[in-house]
């Protein structure tokens, strides 16, 4: 013999108690997803900005480096149009005679601070080259 039970009226659903969990973890699920989403949307923005900041550097860094009147001990500065702020400065690393020229070759070294705004502050970045600067021939008569 088969003893089935019968459902009462009041008992077919779901309680008000399962919904609510339900609920409560489908709220910390999407807690979760979106606080990661934001965290990599703050990093990219962050890789963005050091990346403009980069390349302006590297852009910076090329034209100071085939400018012939940038000689040693020398500064510059300035702010770009994007508002990133950079200063350039020179030191002599060696000077050489030449054959011919009252002016010795000098052997310069380049200095670039880059930097910029951020959320939580200033970021900078440093880049150095070495450049030999020949002296200008005498002109010719």
């Amino acid at each position: 013999m088969i003893i089935q039970r019968q459902r009462r009226s009041h008992e077919a659903g779901i309680s008000l108690l399962e919904v609510l969990m339900a609920i409560s973890i489908l709220g910390i699920s999407f807690a979760t997803i979106f606080s990661g989403l934001s965290a990599a949307l703050r990093a990219t923005d962050h890789l963005d900005r050091f990346d403009r900041g980069n390349e302006f550097a590297k852009e910076k860094l090329s034209e100071l480096f085939l400018d012939p009147s940038l000689t040693a001990g020398q500064m510059r500065s300035g702010v770009s149009p994007s508002g990133i702020w950079w200063q350039a400065k020179t030191e002599l690393v060696d000077k050489r005679p030449l054959p011919g020229s009252e002016k010795p070759a000098q052997l310069v070294r380049v200095i670039l601070e880059v930097s910029w705004r951020t959320r939580s502050g200033r970021q900078s970045l440093n880049l150095e080259t070495l450049k030999l600067c020949f002296p200008e021939p005498p002109p010719n008569p």
